[in-house]
């Protein structure tokens, strides 16, 4: 190997460290890093690492958007904002992620009998997933849950299809959909 290349790589990880220890400085609450005896070169690569890695550390913040579109992180409560005869309750987040949101509560269902007024609500235990992601619009730094998979870990809600024209009562371990709203 050339001394050209061994001082070329020895720049390249001299540039990397620098910016790297401005980066650990600025996410520690330091007030500045001194980069005493670096070639002017590397001044300019450590601001750009600097650059790099603040453009990296804007990560967006993953919600779950609510009835009234307000962006809401680890809510204790998910309604189906409609007329509220189905949800969760008693929520409890054990990760909340970019890639996955996951916790345990409730899921409450009227049965509508005889009527959705005078019906009567069921609670069944269920593990909660939220996954998928998309943009939130007017709201760049943000990005919401597309899909909500509920993991029914005792007694099973009923979930009503229609096959072959007649209407089948099934009680399913799991169930996904897209979040509301």
């Amino acid at each position: 190997m050339n001394r050209g290349r061994v001082i070329s790589i020895a720049l390249m990880f001299t540039s990397a460290a620098i910016g790297l220890a401005i980066g650990l400085v600025a996410q520690g609450g330091g007030a500045a890093a001194s980069t005493g005896g670096a070639a002017a070169g590397s001044a300019s690569s450590a601001h750009a690492a600097t650059t790099a890695l603040t453009a990296s550390a804007a990560v967006p913040k993953f919600v779950l958007l609510g009835c009234d579109n307000d962006a809401e992180v680890a809510p204790s409560d998910i309604s189906n904002c409609g007329d509220g005869a189905a949800g969760l309750t008693r929520l409890h987040w054990t990760s909340w992620t970019s890639h996955l949101a996951s916790g345990y509560g409730t899921y409450f269902l009227n049965d509508c009998t005889p009527t959705c007024v005078a019906g009567h609500f069921h609670t069944y235990p269920a593990l909660v997933a939220l996954w998928g992601s998309a943009a939130v619009k007017g709201c760049p730094s943000e990005r919401k849950y597309t899909q909500m998979t509920l993991i029914f870990t005792g007694k099973r809600p009923p979930f009503y299809q229609l096959v072959n024209g007649k209407t089948v009562i099934t009680h399913p371990a799991t169930l996904t959909w897209p979040t509301f709203p």
